[in-house]
């Protein structure tokens, strides 16, 4: 007999193959048809299998040339097939249109309203008459604003072979296919960047290597600075969970992890690479975590308890004895979401090489492998608090432990409102602010912590070495946030930290340097000057960028050489006009769409140098031995 445990881990599976099921299918916004380019073939010639797509108004499909970090390719996921036929070469299509796309953020071959491709095939010899091949062709469809999940169309051709000899004309594929169309180049048909390489190393390599891989990758993103606010959320959750007869409730744990890897999945597959990074930096996503984060913290403080309504409770209770999973679940995907903003470069590269080189079967199992092991840790984390309950004596420290961890969530917190002031263009939470706030919420929690202040709900406290302690790091805290508001090297801190000069405003930063908000009145400066342009490609969500620009650009050698160059930060992942100018404008230049991006220019427009910082991200000499060649001598500044 099945346990009540059992059943209810076989039912969110379930859930969650029926969903991925549904989704798998959103294919029709194409429809597909397939037909020889003649008529007349006889055994020993070439033909070729015409595939049309019809596409609904405002969607579009993409070439069969893969690029980097870039849509799903067409591709042909099965040759065409059948008694009478053979593959005769790689499919061709028309000259697509290149243009832009802004859900990939780089120059791509497009077809919009309808869209044909070849698979060039041979006659096997000694066939004749009435015949069927099938073909199977991969393909994505996106429109301005998403991308639906790549998806496979199977199609069946009938056909007859008539008598009589090859024809000389019909003998091979360049001389059946008219002028114009295209094949994939050599050294085009796989993705040029390090990470994809190797992801489509692990993937040639079969599926245990590549689910290793991603597994590796969902590891490797637990050291990212989102991971943290989530710790005491966890922690203070779980602390509540008991099981029966003081065991341990694995249920709960486990529920939380499904959320976590279930919500991951189903994400991966219905937005893709480029969707994931809009959802992650959609404004009432923001809004919505702020409000949630300030909630928790006043649940941390002891302001009211967070309870499910009674009737769901009790229903629950009768069915569960940890009073059910909706809970961890949800926690589960408030972790997920509020990840996304670090999780991205590891999710979008695992996703755009899956989808262009495996197809959706392949990006599930990634996302599974990925979610997996970035939500192990966390089902051991959200054990602990079941353990803690064991021990004697618990209340009041844990009540210590609580409201302390609602200061790092208020701290949290303002990292979403941050995000939310960036979209709407407020400028309220202008970095030197930030670090303000920041720096008021650490003093005051260290203060707590040293008993100077008090909660209502605290007990006869009595300040022991181990919470002292906390309380001067916490103050030390407070004190590293004014000075980071003076240019001091922030660290990992950085990360969360708005953009300095506010986007959009150009002007001067805390260290002291003016940057141009624009390229045109960049340019105009260097030819003014004579000096050459440094632009600071950068995000207003990337974490990376503000790692380079607070822990980096501050310190005084680097400072001194970015003086002597006019400078120009340009946000490229903004929803405006002038953010997708600065996009094509990357891309341009330097045919690479990630962030951060430094790019030397000349007062003519020429580019000079492209640099990438590799890790560790907070090298300045790495920094300066890149841009030190470039910078204009102060004799010679006109």
């Amino acid at each position: 007999m099945c346990s009540p445990m059992t059943n209810r881990l076989r039912i969110l599976l379930v859930l969650l193959l029926g969903l991925l099921a549904v989704f798998a299918t959103a294919d029709g916004e194409a429809t597909w048809s397939a037909k020889l380019d003649r008529d007349d073939v006889r055994a020993g010639e070439v033909a070729r299998v015409v595939l049309t797509a019809k596409l609904k108004e405002g969607w579009h499909t993409y070439s069969i040339v893969p690029v980097a970090d870039g849509p799903f390719p067409t591709k042909l996921s099965q040759e065409p097939k059948g008694d009478a036929v053979e593959s005769a070469g790689p499919l061709q299509e028309e000259p697509p249109h290149n243009q832009y796309d802004p859900n990939f953020q780089k120059q791509v071959g497009t077809f919009e309203g309808s869209a044909e491709f070849y698979a060039p095939i041979r006659i096997k010899a000694g066939k004749s008459g009435a015949q069927k091949l099938t073909v199977e062709i991969n393909y994505e469809v996106c429109n301005a604003q998403n991308c639906m999940p790549p998806a496979k169309q199977l199609l069946t051709v009938s056909f007859n072979i008539q008598p009589g000899e090859a024809r000389t004309q019909f003998s091979s594929v360049t001389s059946a296919a008219p002028s114009g169309l295209t094949a994939p180049p050599p050294g085009k048909t796989q993705p040029t960047d390090e990470a994809s390489a190797q992801i489509k190393k692990a993937q040639d390599a079969g599926m245990i290597p590549f689910i290793i891989f991603a597994f590796g990758m969902g590891l490797l993103s637990l050291l990212t600075p989102c991971v943290f606010p989530m710790i005491p959320i966890t922690v203070s959750f779980f602390s509540k969970q008991k099981g029966e007869d003081g065991k341990l409730n694995y249920s709960g744990p486990v529920a939380y992890c499904l959320g976590i890897i279930g919500t991951f999945t189903l994400l991966g597959v219905l937005v893709g690479s480029a969707g994931l990074n809009r959802f992650a930096t959609n404004i009432w996503v923001n809004v919505g975590l702020s409000v949630l984060f300030i909630v928790l913290a006043a649940s941390l403080f002891g302001v009211f308890e967070i309870r499910l309504p009674n009737w769901l409770v009790n229903k629950a209770s009768s069915k569960s004895r940890a009073g059910g999973l909706v809970g961890p679940l949800v926690m589960g995907l408030t972790f997920t979401l509020t990840s996304f903003t670090c999780t991205v470069p590891f999710v979008g590269t695992l996703l755009a090489t899956t989808s262009a080189q495996g197809g959706l079967m392949t990006t599930v199992i990634g996302m599974l492998a990925y979610s997996t092991a970035f939500s192990l840790p966390f089902f051991f984390l959200a054990l602990f608090p079941g353990y803690l309950s064991k021990l004697p004596r618990s209340g009041q420290w844990l009540v210590t432990v609580k409201a302390f961890m609602g200061f790092l969530e208020l701290m949290a917190a303002l990292k979403f409102v941050s995000n939310v002031d960036l979209a709407l263009k407020l400028g309220w939470l202008t970095q030197p602010v930030f670090l303000a706030v920041w720096a008021i919420i650490a003093a005051v929690g260290g203060m707590y912590m040293l008993g100077w202040l008090r909660l209502p709900h605290d007990g006869d406290v009595k300040v022991g070495w181990v919470r002292r302690g906390f309380g001067v790091a916490t103050v030390g805290l407070a004190v590293l946030c004014l000075g980071g508001m003076d240019g001091l090297k922030l660290g990992q801190l950085a990360a969360f930290l708005p953009p300095d000069p506010y986007p959009g405003r150009g002007g001067q930063e805390r260290g002291g340097l003016t940057w141009e908000a624009s390229y045109d009145s960049a340019l105009a400066k260097a030819k003014a000057t004579g000096k050459n342009i440094f632009i600071d490609f950068t995000g207003i969500y990337c974490t990376n960028c503000r790692l380079i620009e607070t822990n980096v650009f501050p310190q005084p050698e680097v400072r001194d050489e970015l003086g002597k160059f006019v400078l120009a930060k340009l946000f490229t992942d903004e929803q405006t006009p002038e953010s997708d100018a600065n996009q094509r404008l990357q891309v341009k230049m330097s045919s690479v769409n990630t962030l951060p991006l430094y790019v030397v220019v000349s007062p003519e427009g020429k580019v000079l140098k492209i640099h990438q910082q590799e890790p560790p991200l907070d090298d300045a000499k790495q920094f300066l031995d890149a841009i030190k060649p470039f910078a204009t001598p102060a004799v010679a500044m006109k």
